[in-house]
């Protein structure tokens, strides 16, 4: 028998169902965020910002109308833009590939092609701040603090 060409070896591997094992997205296997995730205080988070949630990847902004959540994940390749790229009031930004998305994760700049997910947000009695990132809503809903 000759030698295993790397392709050869890709095909068994995948013949074999080892594609479970590779990761689920670029830029390293990030998933995207999911259940509840603690968010601070709505005190903290003053009208026109947009912010990264430390060690999650999502994103929470705050306009006229309210609260809204987005994933940090970049819709090209996966890349978590909370740890690769920036983030500020006038939006995201990916460092993988250079993709650029608006305050309301539209895209401005590709390679990216869609718009950033969008999560439901609730604020408790005290302020509390929690993003659903299990619940998909439309880029327009806000919840009004």
């Amino acid at each position: 028998m000759g030698k295993s060409t790397r392709r050869d070896v890709l095909k068994t591997m995948l013949a074999a169902g080892a594609a479970t094992l590779l990761p689920s997205a670029g830029c390293g296997g990030v998933n995207g965020p999911h259940g509840d995730i603690p968010a601070g205080n709505v005190a903290n988070v003053p009208v026109g910002s947009l912010q990264g949630v430390p060690g999650q990847a999502v994103i929470l902004g705050r306009d006229s109308s309210g609260l809204y959540a987005m994933t940090a994940i970049c819709t090209h390749a996966g890349c978590d833009m909370e740890n690769n790229g920036s983030i500020n009031a006038q939006g995201v930004f990916c460092s993988c590939h250079g993709s650029m998305f608006d305050a309301e994760g539209n895209v401005v700049q590709g390679p990216a092609q869609l718009p950033l997910q969008h999560f439901a947000v609730s604020v408790d009695t005290t302020g509390a701040i929690t993003i659903h990132a299990s619940q998909d809503v439309s880029e327009t809903q806000r919840t009004p603090v």
